[in-house]
């Protein structure tokens, strides 16, 4: 296990996708409103953390690696919130444009200490304005350009700036080229079926097991259609690999040969928001540091598990994966032999 934290390494990452602000209102229920029955919340505190993309970004940069975050924020107070914390910690901005008629898209949780109560979902989906997409593919091309890039990640909530029914797209062209660069290409999109086609000769491509059987429409569990569902997914989407997150049974990597399962580690399980991305920004890592797919899947999984135990969305630190990894060894010493 220590050789494989030594072997991770630090690189530069381009990341694009859907930028988001999760944003937490906390206090206590004591009563039933006199208006309607629904709890009263007596506000206590306010907490806002980067989501989607910009959360991806937040664990890599976390784990020491440079990075660079390409997306769209509303002209309004929560974009700027998130471009002065994704700055003040490490996150490369320059490719954060401003959408005009949009607001940020935020995801606002009311919950108290006992329980979440509500959330409300502030965004507009629409497909990225035309003169828009063009000003964030030629960054992307002219950044590429000029940087030496490890890996570039495409973070697709499916929330307009990564649009397939328009085929003349500047965006998706840009995509489409990427293909023939000697470099990691990652994708984890909320798209399905025929949309897939765009990450054609992506390095992995990333569902979660509920994205993949509604893609591939079929009944698919760890025990059930697993192998032929990735198969199908891989001929649709026509990426190289794909990797399939389990939950609490862990990932599953297929490569279009063979598979290979990996399960997860012990945790306490309190809020699941983010794992997604702590896992996808740790995997390529990981593989841009030489490990193979199953050691970078059971340091996902050490990562994933550290942000789970916290409320709300969290990012991975390389000190904190070292004391997760530590508290696996002692606790789980067959983890990194089976």
């Amino acid at each position: 296990m220590t050789s494989i934290l030594k072997s991770l390494k630090y690189g530069s990452f381009l990341i694009i996708g859907d930028l988001m602000v999760d944003e937490y209102e906390i206090g206590s229920v004591s009563r039933i409103s006199p208006e309607a029955p629904i709890p009263v919340l007596d506000f206590t505190k306010r907490v806002r953390k980067p989501g989607g993309a910009a959360n991806v970004a937040m664990n890599l940069a976390g784990l020491g690696n440079q990075v660079e975050l390409v997306g769209m924020i509303g002209n309004d107070e929560a974009g700027q919130w998130l471009k002065n914390y994704l700055s003040d910690h490490g996150v490369g901005i320059t490719g954060i444009f401003y959408a005009e008629n949009r607001p940020t898209i935020r995801k606002v949780r009311f919950s108290s200490t006992q329980q979440s109560i509500l959330r409300v979902d502030y965004e507009n989906s629409d497909q990225v304005e035309t003169s828009l997409a063009m000003k964030i593919a030629s960054f992307i091309e002219q950044y590429l350009q000029k940087n030496s890039v490890d890996g570039v990640l495409i973070s697709d909530y499916n929330k307009g700036l990564i649009f397939n029914h328009d085929i003349s797209n500047s965006l998706i062209q840009m995509i489409n080229t990427m293909k023939g660069m000697p470099i990691l290409r990652g994708v984890d999109t909320k798209k399905s079926s025929k949309d897939l086609r765009m990450f054609e000769g992506f390095t992995f491509i990333k569902p979660n097991i509920h994205e993949l059987t509604k893609s591939v429409e079929m009944n698919v569990s760890l025990d059930t259609n697993l192998l032929e569902a990735c198969r199908k997914y891989l001929e649709i989407s026509h990426a190289e690999t794909i990797l399939v997150t389990l939950g609490e049974e862990g990932m599953f990597h297929f490569n279009g040969d063979s598979g290979i399962h990996v399960p997860t580690v012990a945790a306490s399980v309190y809020d699941v928001t983010g794992a997604g991305d702590t896992a996808f920004a740790v995997i390529m890592q990981s593989l841009k540091s030489g490990l193979c797919w199953e050691d970078s899947m059971r340091l996902a999984n050490i990562a994933a598990s550290a942000v789970i135990e916290s409320r709300g969305t969290q990012y991975i630190t390389k000190s904190e994966l070292n004391r997760r990894a530590e508290i696996v060894k002692l606790t789980q010493p067959e983890y990194f032999n089976s």
